[in-house]
């Protein structure tokens, strides 16, 4: 009978440190998975770099607020925010003209391109004409050819649309301190860009 219960008993023990033996097993195995929680550490320097590439792209739109104020000086490739317009100088290129029209002798054609975006509420109106001019040091302005080596910058621009094209100017070649702008009659200041 004795050795029936110090049997038992001995069953139940060895029941007991087998079931424990189990359970360290499985605890052995977060503890083995413990070394990917080690490569996660190591991965959260590889999480760090992305955290680095994260300011490179909080560096995009720091890129997208070099966006100019009205009254800061612009060059080609500088961008102004009009009011909520927001108008890029793209390029400048000269131009002979097309069959049908050239520039007066001493005279050249300086085609500009330029993006406009909506960032308003409001539609815009774009007119080469009337919203853009070009000046020179001598304050002189310069008129508006109508040739066809040109896509004309003209329309109407939606909220959150944009249109992209070129106006041309007939300029003397010897100018100095060619300037655009571009306003609207209704509200304060012009965006002014360097040409030259």
């Amino acid at each position: 009978m004795m050795n029936k219960k110090v049997m038992m008993a001995s069953a139940v023990l060895f029941t007991m440190l087998l079931t424990a033996a189990c359970s360290n097993d499985q605890a052995d195995n977060p503890p083995a998975q413990t070394p990917p929680a080690a490569v996660d550490s190591e991965g959260t320097d590889q999480k760090g770099a992305p955290e680095e590439e994260s300011p490179q792209e909080e560096e995009q739109p720091a890129k997208d607020t070099d966006v100019k104020p009205i009254g800061e000086p612009a060059a080609v490739g500088d961008t102004v925010d009009y009011h909520g317009t927001v108008i890029t100088l793209n390029s400048v290129r000269e131009s002979e003209g097309d069959e049908y029209l050239k520039p007066q002798q001493d005279h050249i054609f300086k085609v500009v391109e330029v993006t406009v975006k909506n960032n308003g509420q409001e539609p815009v109106v774009i007119s080469s004409a009337l919203s853009f001019s070009m000046t020179d040091s001598s304050n002189l302005n310069y008129t508006v050819p109508i040739t066809d080596d040109v896509n004309m910058l003209d329309g109407t621009i939606d909220p959150g649309g944009e249109l992209t094209g070129e106006i041309p100017y007939e300029v003397k070649q010897d100018v100095q301190g060619l300037q655009l702008s571009y306003g609207d009659p209704m509200k304060e200041g012009r965006a002014i860009w360097a040409v030259e």
